[in-house]
């Protein structure tokens, strides 16, 4: 079982997701422009965050600017030490029951990195 994953057995929500996210590793990513991003914090009540993560050691997490790309969250990921990065975003605005946060899957810190953002879904302006 994957540590980063944490789903309730049976939960609809769940099965859903997954099946979206394995839908999504075949279609090629595509960087974000920052004039595309979403304005993660005006209104939408979603904050931008980025995890390195050093496995299995250690994991942290900051609250990203808005104007933060994916590449300066790999970069600040690598500064911090850590081997792996992750994007995620949390939702204050949201209908009852619906899920407050979303994480993309965790990357490794390598070149091949900058060719596919992975960004969480719903995404938040990564």
């Amino acid at each position: 079982m994957n540590a980063f994953l944490s789903t309730r057995p049976g939960s609809r929500r769940a099965i859903l997701s997954a099946l979206l996210a394995a839908s999504l590793t075949s279609v090629p990513a595509r960087g974000q422009t920052p004039e595309g991003a979403l304005n993660a914090d005006d209104g939408t009540g979603a904050v931008k965050v980025c995890a390195p993560v050093a496995m299995p050691r250690w994991r942290s997490m900051i609250p990203a600017p808005k104007t933060w790309t994916f590449l300066d969250c790999m970069g600040f990921s690598g500064e911090m030490g850590a081997s792996h990065f992750q994007l995620g975003c949390l939702f204050a605005n949201v209908t009852p029951h619906a899920q407050k946060y979303a994480w993309g899957p965790v990357v490794a810190i390598e070149k091949a990195a900058l060719a596919k953002p992975q960004p969480p879904m719903p995404n938040c302006g990564w």
